[in-house]
């Protein structure tokens, strides 16, 4: 029995997704695919488009046999420990053979090139990096420019450029790193760009779809995303979703103002907090103060992703505890197809982490700092039906999906 997993947001679930599960079982002949998949808040420092339940349904009938959620901590992480949270999970699951990812790159040993010498140059890289950005670089940039100047090929940097590249290359340091027997499989990446914002027919960026939900539009997805899903999303839309980074204004608001020491919220400097209060009115939506705040050295993500923490109450000290567990401290199965019932069997007897179920402990016991990063992740799952529930008049129950 071969498992392929794939790391994931499906924010919002479409055809690309769909062709990389499809791909993914065709290129290892994998009898189940895992999708290890953020839950209600992602990478880009946003709340997900719509709760997590709506995106496991979808990704079961976009063709996952199981969805297992990533942690908060990693979900909501700068892509290097996005990437060991995620790749640690599998490891430490016991049951994975593959791990599928997209990218622009088609030859997987330029990726693995990449990664090895990332990891062996990985303290003069930093320290080049920040030199660099001390002149005004923001960190992509800077990182850039120092690669630039020391790789030898220069192919090698164009494939630094693009971003399903970059996060592909963090899951090869992560599998190395971890010295996992896992094995790595890139699916080329067809038709838009990650980011793109333009709609194309088939196959549209989920940033583009996410645009087009904003405007309060739907039917021109329905030929961007698989056939099976069109009645789960019309019979939500306006209902449960879209939710918006502006969405959450006031709770961010409330949090800055109430948080004692901003400084002690993961990604916060001295510098980075002074400016929030500089910038900060009354007024102010999510966007407009990730706009305000923005300077050359910090994009936008870093920007959404610590106001994020703050609203979350990410701090320094919890980060550091979920480092301890490589981001991933314990697991939850989100949902699954009744055919996947023996291969969840074979990871209750092989996995190595605790498993939680709503997020609240079952049968494993947790540690202290387990159940303080466990408690973390429930406050941020309910601030998000919180939302929902202000916006839509819509309650989310507990529930475990099954087909």
């Amino acid at each position: 029995m071969k498992t392929a997993a794939i790391i994931c947001e499906y924010n919002p679930f479409h055809n690309g997704h769909e062709y990389h599960i499809m791909q993914t079982r065709n290129i290892t002949g994998a009898d189940y695919v895992i999708a290890i998949m953020s839950g209600n808040y992602v990478q880009r420092g946003t709340p997900a488009v719509m709760d997590k339940k709506i995106r496991t349904k979808s990704a079961l009938l976009g063709g996952a046999d199981l969805v297992i959620e990533l942690p908060l901590f990693a979900a909501c992480s700068s892509a290097p420990d996005f990437a060991i949270g995620a790749v640690s999970l599998l490891h430490k699951l016991g049951v994975i053979d593959y791990l599928s990812f997209g990218s622009e790159c088609q030859d997987i040993n330029k990726l693995k090139q990449i990664a090895s010498f990332l990891i062996q140059y990985e303290e003069e890289i930093e320290r080049g990096t920040k030199e660099l950005m001390s002149l005004g670089h923001s960190y992509p940039k800077a990182k850039e420019l120092y690669l630039r100047e020391h790789l030898d090929d220069a192919s090698l940097i164009e494939v630094l450029k693009q971003p399903n590249n970059i996060l592909g290359i963090e899951y090869l340091k992560a599998l190395l790193q971890l010295d996992s027997p896992i094995i790595p499989v890139c699916v080329t990446r067809v038709s838009n760009d990650h980011h793109s914002k333009e709609l194309t027919p088939s196959i549209s960026s989920a940033t583009s779809i996410r645009e087009i939900l904003e405007q309060n539009q739907i039917r021109p997805l329905f030929s961007r995303v698989p056939e099976a899903l069109h009645d789960i999303y019309q019979m939500h839309y306006q209902k449960d979703f879209p939710v918006c980074l502006d969405d959450f204004s006031l709770l961010l608001h409330a949090a800055i103002y109430s948080c004692e020491d901003l400084t002690q919220i993961s990604g916060i400097s001295s510098d980075f907090k002074d400016r929030i209060f500089k910038m900060l009115k009354s007024d102010l939506s999510f966007e407009e103060l990730i706009s305000a705040c923005k300077t050359k050295n910090l994009t936008w993500s870093k920007i959404s992703r610590n106001l994020l923490h703050i609203m979350l109450d990410i701090t320094k000290e919890k980060v550091e505890k979920a480092r301890t567990y490589d981001m991933s401290p314990y697991f939850q199965i989100l949902g699954f197809k009744r055919s996947a019932s023996f291969l969840i069997g074979n990871i209750k007897r092989k996995s190595s982490i605790p498993m939680v179920r709503h997020l609240r402990v079952m049968n494993d016991p947790l540690s202290k700092d387990q159940e303080e990063l466990l408690s973390t992740e429930q406050r941020a799952n309910q601030l998000y039906r919180t939302v929902i529930g202000q916006k839509f008049h819509t309650i989310i129950k507990d529930e475990q999906i099954i087909f």
